[in-house]
């Protein structure tokens, strides 16, 4: 379960073996609204935070010195990334295709 909330929800996973290229690709949904994850490497620590809100979703990303990374987001396509710290931010729209409507302050209990 740990692994499919790091590699998926937050999207971090190796893109090659020993992270020496990283996949930054975040599977925002359900009720999150953010989500981080950071992995130490043997190249340096690998880190993504993303922030979603009812109409963008805002990525930060690190890529270790001497490594390379690519960063798929929705709807976007994908962008080669050297090493250091990267921002984007792209529009949202939930799976469907229609604007994602969030309110904080409603709690659905099952």
């Amino acid at each position: 379960m740990a692994d499919w909330l790091h590699r998926t929800v937050a999207g971090l996973a190796p893109a090659a073996p020993g992270y020496k290229r990283i996949r930054f690709a975040p599977v925002p949904g359900g009720g999150l609204t953010h989500a981080e994850a950071s992995l130490a490497t043997a190249y340096g620590t690998a880190s993504i935070r993303w922030d979603r809100t009812v109409d963008s979703l805002t990525v930060n990303v690190v890529v270790p010195p001497n490594t390379t990374a690519v960063l798929a987001l929705p709807g976007s396509d994908e962008v080669e990334l050297g090493s250091g710290m990267h921002s984007a931010t792209v529009p949202y729209r939930n799976p469907s295709g229609e604007k994602v409507e969030f309110d904080p302050f409603h709690w659905v209990n099952n």
